[in-house]
């Protein structure tokens, strides 16, 4: 029995320094200050957008997987499945943990393989959209901004898209200062079903990094009133299809909506709630520095949000006026805007930014360079220190074993 619990202890020992090597033999990154946003040209994503191609879509979602280890409590694939069916959603995404569910492939004409990367400690997550390949390592314990950045830079080679998931989930997982330095990620997670990242958002665009906002559930058990059709993507797409979710996801043409979300109401009536109060988006164009909007239903507030998450312009306004329009002129000082609409019923919109560039090539910012004499340093560094423990415990065995 001695035997045995020596060989346990022998085994968790080394996969705890397995996981602790993984954890510090990352590259070692420096970064260039940002950039913000500059110039003459204002590039809107929603200029030529079609009022009736809004798509309805979720891509963060989980079943039950790993014999119930991860957290998909009562999601197999084809109850998932149908209960968005029955909101109606044209989308439905799976992201289950490190592992593509190919459930939809068929069944989604848009179907788009993806997964959730991570597993550490800290819920330093990626939503990862058009799979190739699924990234197993992770670094389990507290992640640097080399860390993430590394992380990312991986993710990129392997998928079509990398999200920043959850980025307000845990403190200490992507922290807001973070986001002055990190790039090379396409979306930001900006509305999550547990949590809503703006100040992350803020961070970023207020640096100068071009991101869309992508808006998921989160789900984990979809037969709880509390856990579908909460954060929702309406695409801009002619069709229910893979290339053109892509399209409308990449060049922002996409709106988030975080329903209101009622605790006491049952399934059947949210879905009829759902179907008949979701807002849309008609248009939202520039004429020259002139931005202005128009939704399908009255709201009660609009706020053009800008650098360092600022409100520039606020309006609020009482049910009987039935304001459905707003307009914000740009200013030379503003780097970027972005508008959030707050309705009735408590449920908001929030719509990607309208950016300034130099011109209308848009080249996205890339801040990171891997400092080969640092890591090189700390990895002699590392490597001296586990040798000498190495040691310290060989001789320890020694002096025990003759005493």
């Amino acid at each position: 029995m001695k035997k045995v619990l020596k060989y346990l202890l022998y085994i968790v020992i080394a996969f705890v320094g397995f996981l602790i090597a993984m954890n510090i033999f990352v590259p070692v990154y420096v970064f260039d200050e940002p950039v913000p946003f500059h110039g003459d040209y204002l590039l809107n994503p929603y200029q030529d957008i079609d009022s009736t191609w809004w798509k309805c879509c979720n891509f963060h979602g989980h079943t039950r997987q790993y014999g119930g280890i991860t957290n998909g409590r009562n999601n197999g694939n084809a109850v998932y499945d149908s209960m968005y069916r029955l909101f109606g959603y044209d989308h439905v995404g799976i992201s289950d943990y490190n592992k593509v569910n190919g459930y939809e492939d068929g069944r989604d004409p848009g179907y788009i393989p993806g997964f959730e990367h991570g597993y550490n400690v800290w819920k330093t997550h990626q939503v990862c959209l058009g799979t190739k390949k699924v990234r197993r390592i992770d670094y389990f314990f507290y992640q640097t901004l080399s860390h993430k950045q590394h992380m990312l830079n991986k993710l990129g080679e392997q998928n079509r898209v990398v999200a920043v998931a959850h980025p307000s989930f845990v403190d200490g997982s992507y922290n807001v200062r973070d986001m002055k330095y990190l790039s090379n990620y396409k979306l930001l997670e900006v509305l999550n079903g547990f949590v809503n990242s703006p100040e992350h958002w803020d961070m970023a665009l207020t640096n100068g990094h071009l991101v869309y906002l992508i808006a998921d559930d989160d789900t984990h058990d979809v037969l709880k009133i509390n856990d579908i059709a909460l954060r929702i993507s309406y695409l801009n797409a002619k069709d229910n299809d893979a290339d053109q979710l892509y399209d409308a996801l990449l060049s922002g043409k996409a709106v988030g909506v975080d329903f209101h979300l009622d605790r006491t109401e049952k399934m059947d009536d949210k879905v009829a709630r759902f179907k008949r109060d979701i807002p849309y988006l008609n248009h939202a164009r520039l004429t020259g520095t002139h931005f202005d909007l128009s939704v399908t239903k009255p709201f009660q507030k609009v706020e053009f949000i800008g650098q360092n998450g600022i409100v520039l312009k606020e309006e609020n306004y009482n049910k009987a006026a039935a304001v459905t329009t707003a307009y914000y002129d740009i200013q030379p000082s503003d780097m970027y805007v972005r508008t959030v609409l707050t309705f009735f019923d408590g449920s908001t919109m929030w719509l990607n930014p309208v950016t300034r560039h130099e011109s209308n090539e848009i080249t996205k910012q890339r801040l990171d360079h891997i400092s080969y004499f640092w890591t090189i340093t700390l990895w002699a560094i590392y490597l001296g220190v586990i040798i000498l423990i190495v040691i310290l415990v060989k001789n320890t065995s020694r002096i025990k074993k003759y005493t």
